[in-house]
């Protein structure tokens, strides 16, 4: 990131500023939170300085397995796109697939293919996939895959009926679609979060395109849904705290606290209470290619 006005900052935070820590604290403090993974950046805008952090840090990624995280509930479902894995075989595409989580995870057997677009997997997660492409314009063959994985990508698509037509297209008759969409979710990967989808909109776009879907389940129960909201407008009063209110900062334990009680609230409560399917956090879908 560069700072109007002046160069870009490559050497981590920068040192000596009026009103920050001394020059010395702040290089150490800069090693240690790259050490953890963390990335830090500052921009000047005229006598004010902006403190930015990228949440995704590789040290701090075992807080989403705990309830201190606000994504905790999303951690946790993420374990549902597994359980129909071993519907798959033969040679299989991965729509989106980042940092390839699931290959290791596939039957023996099956070939993996990650495809991912260009600017999203370097802008976002900085990994390379087999195949650069778009999902609206596959760079593939008719009927070459026998099985495709589209996890939380179909909100980023711009034309997702493109997309589920030209999935159909590189599909072989008989072939196994696995899909994830999230519905009650805040705006994410911006400026690329196009869509939401219901689960008679996911139905009715499947059907048109050739697929007969044999399972489509919501995710997450409404008070999960609920706390999860909660818990991730708390988690963006902490990151703006740590962007551009820093005086706020010894409030972030307070928050992190709240976080966890949400949480563990909403797990308990959704388990004690009845709930219905009106506010799901999105839907997972198992679809097979028509003849």
């Amino acid at each position: 990131m560069q700072a109007r006005g002046a160069g870009p900052v490559t050497a981590g935070l920068p040192c000596g500023h009026a009103g920050l820590l001394p020059g010395a604290m702040w290089q150490t403090l800069s090693l240690l939170l790259r050490k953890l993974g963390v990335e830090f950046a500052m921009r000047d805008k005229g006598d004010r300085w902006e403190l930015t952090a990228r949440w995704v840090a590789k040290g701090f990624r075992w807080v989403r397995r705990t309830p201190l995280h606000p994504q905790w509930f999303v951690s946790s479902d993420q374990d549902s796109r597994r359980r129909h894995l071993h519907r798959l075989s033969g040679t299989v595409l991965d729509i989106g697939c980042s940092d390839r989580a699931l290959e290791s995870q596939l039957p023996s057997g099956c070939c993996y293919l990650g495809l991912d677009h260009y600017v999203t997997a370097r802008a976002f997660y900085d990994t390379r996939p087999d195949v650069f492409g778009d999902a609206c314009k596959l760079p593939l063959r008719d009927d070459c895959m026998d099985g495709v994985m589209v996890f939380e990508v179909l909100e980023h698509v711009p034309d997702p009926q493109a997309a589920l037509s030209e999935i159909a297209r590189v599909m072989r008759p008989g072939g196994v679609l696995l899909l994830s969409v999230p519905f009650m979710y805040p705006i994410h990967n911006a400026p690329y979060d196009f869509h939401r989808f219901t689960r008679h909109a996911l139905l009715h776009a499947l059907q048109e395109h050739g697929f007969t879907v044999e399972v489509i389940n919501p995710r997450l129960r409404s008070m999960e849904v609920g706390g999860l909201i909660l818990s991730l407008a708390l988690g963006d009063v902490g990151r703006r705290i740590i962007c551009r209110y820093r005086w706020a900062l010894p409030v972030l334990p307070l928050l992190g606290l709240l976080v966890c009680l949400v949480n563990v609230s909403a797990w308990m409560l959704a388990r004690l209470l009845p709930g219905s399917d009106f506010m799901p956090g999105g839907y997972e879908v198992v679809a097979v290619r028509n003849p």
